[in-house]
């Protein structure tokens, strides 16, 4: 059952209860918002294949991971976004994030092979999101409108975007949040 109650005019939806990882917005544009994110740890698979069909693949390995298919046989709780990093030659890369409640040395380690588990280091990130169904013509939509917009606004991108996926299937595509999130120099803005 979908659930959305207005809290102080902001919009909550049914997933605002699952963990994120930990960033603050340090500033706000038109088009998007600059973010610096605190570290984190995700584990990650990569998956060779096209941009639609690598995501069930890459969902299954992860979500069994997650599930308990791990040296503990521990059962983790879900995280959002879940991240998928478009690369050369087919390969794409998706990441689930873990919680904060495991550090590197408390987190169970994958049973499979294809799952790694990985800090991501801290950093800052633009963000643009958007609404709908997860398709690369709308993912490639706006990241083609998020890099017009940092270039136009001198801010260097350091590293290749991504899509944050925060909603599952389920969800009607109007509701679904999905942003596309680029790795940023912002030294030379935060010290201006």
């Amino acid at each position: 059952m979908l659930l959305i109650r207005l809290t102080r005019g902001r919009r909550i939806d049914h997933m605002s209860h699952y963990e994120q990882p930990d960033y603050s917005t340090v500033a706000s544009h038109p088009d998007y918002e600059i973010r610096l994110y605190q570290p984190y740890l995700v584990a990650e698979t990569t998956v060779r294949g096209d941009f639609r069909s690598t995501g069930n693949t890459a969902f299954r390995r992860l979500a069994r991971f997650t599930f308990g298919r791990n040296s503990e046989g521990l059962r983790m709780n879900m995280t959002i976004p879940v991240t998928h990093h478009p690369m050369k030659e087919g390969l794409h890369k998706y990441r689930f994030v873990m919680e904060r409640a495991y550090s590197e040395d408390s987190l169970p380690r994958p049973l499979d092979d294809a799952v790694a588990i990985v800090r991501v280091p801290a950093g800052y990130f633009a963000a643009l999101s958007y609404r709908g169904g997860r398709n690369e013509r709308r993912y490639r939509r706006s990241e083609a409108a998020l890099l017009a917009s940092l270039e136009r606004d001198g801010i260097a991108v350091v590293g290749e975007p991504a899509a944050a996926v925060y909603n599952g299937p389920a969800t009607p595509p109007l509701l679904r949040r999905n942003e596309v999130l680029v790795p940023i120099d912002w030294s030379a803005q935060s010290t201006a």
